[in-house]
């Protein structure tokens, strides 16, 4: 990994990365030390350092050049709640810079017992082929018979094939296959690496899935402290706010979104819906029978298993920023309509929020003339109309007429159509989540300045404004979410928290049930056998959001052009919980700027030395942007 290797693992690691290249079949492994870890942690850290060494602003998303990075955190070396996660990461075709996604499932857990922290793949098959991992071995296969196949199909097959039914399946669909620069990729029936296209990455490769089972057992610093800190979790979880979360899963938020302001209605241009109560809870989790549909060891089992045969789902049915984008978003309020969506995303690998976005954009244009029935090949695109939605999802996936247009992105649609601009809702070519900044001002950083593009959890600082607190970096007290003040300190420090949290890997739920940083760090600790300080674990954080920022200079990002609010959310709502604010994001990016030790937008010489950031040697050529 180019770093000096002086200290030797006790846990949480096996120190080596399995490296695959498709287009010569050949295989070998990569190792690293517990300096080198120390300083990524795991997660889309390791990702992140990986990626930034081998991948340029000459590397085409969908090339044979691009890596694909399945990663694990030291958490995956155990049974702690909420380490059933990996981490996924590549340049994302959608929007030409960094790319990440986190998702739940067997993946993670199996991947570490298999005998490695990450898998790092590059190269193109001459032919549709799945990875076959397992304890320490990996093969390459054909998949040739698998490819067409949906999600769901391709983990029955492969379970079938392979003759366990604990392996884990991670795999594409239509969509991944078509290069849809917004497809997804499906672990088992029920976890998902929705964002950033990563998804259309596999489908560049030829690569249909990956096939884990592992049965090592991972090395662990100090076994009985982690059991004791696991139990002390537990306990925490069932004494909080979210210990009944399993009922309603994610979906149980949609309400209150709906009356603060957050929830997108008709592209973002609509401030209250009256049909929102036929979506939301109790209604959601009453009409679809919903049971909880949990990922290894998590007490919340927060997907949703639908129970009712009238809306028969092969996959997990839809949480929150799904109904949003497909429902609220397009006026959508018939149940069927949207669960079926939902599902047969899941099938093809398709992003909900992405499609909802992109969507929203088509149905606009459509209703302000810029569209024509004729350019749909038919479809009627009015609002409220899940016959719509399903006909366009399907066209999408297919990259059929108007569809290839959309399965492009929201920035390759305003150059087809120039004069619709106002209407695409993104950022850096990627639409937000359904959290309106103008209801949580500290969620302006998340929206405008996130590595990987607008996104909603990349620092989720609407907790701050909720009641939650990080005592130990000093943020102590409940904050108005409609006061600017300390909005872009706030932004940068959750920022770094959340990518500490997606390196160790555990799921951000458990940061809303009073897990603390410290509780973090102490688990970290008693699993790799270190003493770090939560001071040192956010500046591990820090160092992450760095790096990827770093990526995204050197792949032609100009932050003061591109990390700039949506046109739409710089007018107030005139009704609703957000009703007349208007967010003062300028003000707000300067201050995120200022914390993060950039000057507009570039990282000075003085904080890369401070993050240990300013001798990686990591390309051939020079930096393209200057200090």
């Amino acid at each position: 990994m180019g770093e000096r290797i002086v200290m030797t693992i006790k846990g949480g690691y096996w120190g080596k990365i399995l490296c695959v290249d498709l287009s010569s079949e050949e295989m070998s492994v990569r190792t690293f030390d517990d300096t080198f870890a120390r300083k990524y942690i795991g997660g889309v850290g390791l990702a992140a350092r990986i990626i930034c060494e081998n991948v340029t602003k000459h590397t085409d998303p969908l090339g044979s050049g691009n890596v694909l990075v399945f990663a694990t955190g030291p958490y995956q070396a155990t049974t702690v709640n909420g380490s059933g996660r990996i981490s996924a990461a590549a340049k994302s075709p959608l929007t030409g810079y960094w790319g990440e996604s986190s998702g739940g499932a067997r993946l993670g857990p199996e991947l570490k017992r298999a005998g490695f922290d990450a898998v790092a793949i590059t190269g193109r098959a001459k032919r549709p082929v799945y990875l076959w991992i397992c304890d320490s071995n990996a093969e390459i296969r054909d998949a040739s018979k698998f490819w067409g196949l949906e999600t769901p199909d391709v983990v029955d097959t492969l379970i079938k094939t392979i003759g366990d039914s604990k392996v884990a399946v991670t795999s594409i669909g239509l969509a991944g296959e078509n290069l849809v620069r917004f497809a997804s990729i499906a672990n088992d029936k029920h976890g998902y690496f929705g964002r950033c296209g990563l998804g259309a990455v596999m489908g560049s490769k030829n690569l249909k899935a990956v096939v884990v089972r592992g049965m090592l057992k991972p090395p662990v610093a100090d076994p009985g402290r982690v059991k004791q800190l696991s139990k002390e979790v537990i306990q925490k979880v069932k004494a909080s706010a979210m210990a009944g979360f399993g009922e309603d899963g994610q979906q149980g938020d949609f309400m209150r979104c709906h009356k603060e302001g957050l929830l997108p209605m008709k592209n973002w241009a609509q401030d209250a819906w009256s049909e929102a109560q036929l979506i939301g809870t109790p209604r959601f989790t009453q009409e679809l029978k919903v049971k909880p549909w949990g990922c290894p060891y998590c007490v919340f089992g927060g997907h949703r298993r639908i129970t009712n045969p009238v809306y028969a789902s092969k996959t997990a049915g839809p949480e929150y920023e799904s109904m949003a984008f497909l429902g609220s978003n397009l006026l959508i309020s018939d149940l069927c309509f949207l669960v079926k969506a939902n599902d047969l995303c899941n099938r093809y690998g398709m992003d909900t929020i992405e499609l909802g976005g992109v969507l929203g954009w088509a149905f606009e244009c459509y209703e302000k003339g810029l569209i024509t029935k004729e350019d749909t090949g038919g479809v009627d695109l009015r609002w409220s109309s899940g016959e719509a939605l399903i006909e366009m999802l399907e066209k999408v996936a297919r990259r059929e007429g108007i569809g290839n247009l959309l399965a492009e992105g929201l920035k390759v649609c305003t150059k087809q159509i120039p004069q619709s601009k106002p209407f695409a809702v993104e950022v850096m070519g990627q639409t937000p989540g359904g959290h309106d900044p103008r209801a949580y001002f500290s969620q302006t950083v998340s929206t405008i300045a996130s590595p990987r593009g607008s996104c909603h959890i990349h620092g989720f600082s609407e907790a701050i404004e909720q009641g939650a607190v990080i005592p130990e970096l000093g943020i102590t007290e409940l904050m108005d979410r409609f006061d600017a003040t300390k909005k872009g300190y706030i932004g940068a420090i959750c920022q770094d928290i959340g990518q500490l949290w997606n390196s160790l890997i555990m799921c951000m739920q458990f940061f809303f049930a009073d897990i603390s940083l410290t509780d973090q760090v102490n688990i970290l600790n008693a699993v790799t056998g270190w003493d770090l300080t939560p001071q040192e674990a956010q500046k591990v954080g820090e160092r992450i959001v760095c790096l990827q920022h770093i990526f995204n200079l050197e792949n032609g990002l100009v932050p003061e052009k591109e990390n700039v609010m949506p046109e739409r959310f710089t007018t107030a709502r005139k009704e609703g919980g957000a009703q007349g604010q208007v967010v003062p994001w300028q003000n707000i990016l300067k201050e995120y700027w200022e914390t993060k030790g950039w000057i507009n937008g570039v990282p000075t010489k003085e904080k890369l030395v401070e993050l240990g950031l300013d001798s990686l040697g990591l390309k051939k050529e020079p930096l393209t942007y200057r200090y």
